[in-house]
């Protein structure tokens, strides 16, 4: 999905071995990094402050 946006992504196995640990921890969810976490702290705010946030995350 973030193939077209150069930024700063995780390496795979960073990823793989967070979903990992998440999964013999007994977790329901894993949230492998902050930006992906910011996202689902925001869900619960009004969209405008996320949708604001946007710009500045993808090209600084």
């Amino acid at each position: 999905m973030m193939a077209g946006y150069d930024i700063p992504k995780l390496p795979p196995h960073e990823v793989i071995a967070a979903a990992l640990d998440g999964l013999e921890a007994g977790k329901l969810e894993v949230i492998a990094d902050a930006p992906t976490a910011n996202v689902k702290a925001s869900l619960s705010r009004d969209p405008a402050l996320f949708y604001a946030d946007i710009p500045a995350a993808l090209f600084g």
